[in-house]
């Protein structure tokens, strides 16, 4: 049965009822004439496949027999969903081709020749390599599927380098992605601008680059015929850059890596390409309900935790208004001087405004603080070493407590000099990156742990007294200050 989105194309040749074997047997000599495989041959059907090219993954051929007239039918098979006038062609060839052999009578055709297109094992070994060849034909390069294969290659390679270099196959390590060139705010905001197109090149995971590489094949397999090579490289890009910024400017702390903001960009192109007449009207309607759904699924399922919405959005909507940029110019492929005026005006627009996006991206980090030597450090590195600090200090105010001491004075002197001092340090700490300039979602921690600090060192003093004074007085207090420790670092985690 064939899916209701394949385009197809048909024609009616008419004949007596007294004629019908005749040309059923003129029908199997055009075809075989043709070079095309015949997959099935019986009295009122015959079913032929034509051979996969580098401009097709074939097409499905068949005439159906009635008593008066047969349909002589071309259909696009797998995921051909537009044939670019492909199925008309087909039915001229046969048509041109039929015509020629009108004269002859089933008499005169070669008999042997009419055995052996039926000969099923002949068809069993033609599909195998057809079905091969189907498959690997979205891998190969073409003149008018070129950058979409390119693109699939280099992420691929890409992530095979990664994951000899220990990224992870199933689940990658984030300070590997980073590395590689994943977006992140604190490295993108602060000159590394490079990541919002290298992020694109970088998948979290075999599952993350599979979902992506099909539907760039999907969607590649569409676009870039309609609108050519350069246009489809520069969107892709373009929009990807789009897309990045829209994370940025959204997720703050988030690192995001992956094709599906440039992808989502390219299905908001044919989007808004299938609301205009470029497109034939025959196959519009049912392409755009099923583009339709299937980003509306895919935006859906984008706002699930860990998934990158802004990304998808911002590819989506920057593709659409390309989209409607480029329409011009290809209803106008003859005039070069206007797809060429179009890309330059799409690629300045495109990186002008994610320049100014990203100007107006709080970036807390980007003011820079002069150490005692004279060296330039930014509030985050300096940040980072603080909280280095803090935990060293933590660390040796908490062994006070876990150690075991011989004497009750050493213990008291142990908790004064040592566990109350390293918390004070701390709290001082914490009081001096409160003037920081750094995220809001920062400070905000901070503050928690300055609260954090203060009922360490009350419930040290606490600690302190009920040893000197050797009195249980202070066990209740004690307790109550123990549990809300205990909840504001189960707030920190």
């Amino acid at each position: 049965m064939t899916h209701s989105l394949n385009p197809s194309h048909s024609v009616i040749i008419n004949y007596t009822m007294n004629e019908k074997s005749n040309f059923h047997a003129k029908f199997i000599k055009t075809i075989l004439d043709l070079g095309w495989t015949i997959t099935k041959v019986e009295t009122n059907i015959i079913l032929a496949q034509l051979p996969t090219s580098l401009s097709s993954w074939g097409e499905s051929f068949e005439v159906t027999l009635f008593e008066d007239h047969a349909e002589i039918k071309s259909l696009c098979v797998g995921n051909q969903l537009i044939d670019w006038g492909k199925n008309k062609k087909n039915v001229s060839l046969f048509i041109d081709k039929f015509e020629k052999n009108n004269n002859l009578n089933a008499d005169n055709i070669d008999s042997n020749l009419l055995e052996n297109s039926t000969n099923s094992d002949n068809f069993s070994i033609s599909e195998n390599k057809k079905s091969i060849k189907d498959y690997l034909s979205v891998f190969i390069p073409t003149k008018d599927y070129l950058i979409t294969p390119i693109l699939i290659f280099i992420n691929i390679i890409v992530f095979v380098i990664m994951a000899i270099d220990g990224t992870g196959v199933i689940d990658s390590d984030p300070e590997k992605l980073i590395q590689w060139g994943a977006n992140y705010r604190e490295l993108t905001l602060n000159g590394e601008l490079w990541r919002l197109i290298s992020c694109m090149f970088i998948h979290i995971g075999i599952v993350h680059l599979i979902m992506n590489l099909y539907a760039l094949i999907f969607i590649g397999s569409l676009l870039e015929p309609i609108i050519g090579k350069s246009k489809f490289l520069t969107v892709y890009l373009i929009t990807g850059i789009v897309a990045s910024t829209a994370s940025l400017w959204w997720n703050t702390f988030a690192l995001s890596a992956g094709a599906s903001g440039a992808i989502f960009g390219l299905f908001g192109i044919f989007l808004a390409l299938l609301t205009t007449n470029y497109i034939d009207k025959g196959i519009r309607q049912n392409l755009l309900k099923y583009i339709s759904i299937y980003i509306i699924l895919n935006i859906t399922y984008g706002f699930k935790e860990g998934i990158d919405a802004a990304a998808h959005l911002g590819g989506l909507f920057s593709g659409i208004l390309i989209g409607y940029s480029i329409c011009y110019s290809l209803f106008n492929k003859e005039n070069k001087e206007i797809a060429y005026w179009t890309i330059g005006v799409i690629s300045f627009l495109g990186v002008a405004c994610s320049y100014l996006v990203i100007e107006t991206i709080p970036n807390p980090i980007k003011k820079y603080y002069v150490d005692e030597s004279g060296g330039e450090l930014n509030y985050f590195t300096l940040y980072e070493n603080k909280m280095k600090d803090f935990e060293i200090n933590e660390s040796l105010a908490l062994e006070v407590i876990n150690n075991q001491y011989s004497s009750k004075e050493r213990f008291l002197a142990d908790i004064n000099d040592v566990g109350i001092y390293y918390w004070n340090l701390n709290l001082k700490t914490l009081y001096e990156i409160q003037h920081y300039s750094l995220p809001k979602e920062v400070l905000e921690r901070n503050d928690v742990l300055i609260k954090y600090c203060k009922l360490r060192i009350k419930s040290y003093q606490l600690l302190f007294s009920k040893i000197k004074e050797e009195n249980t007085i202070y066990d209740k207090e004690l307790i109550e200050i123990t549990q809300e420790i205990e909840h504001l670092i189960s707030t920190l985690i």
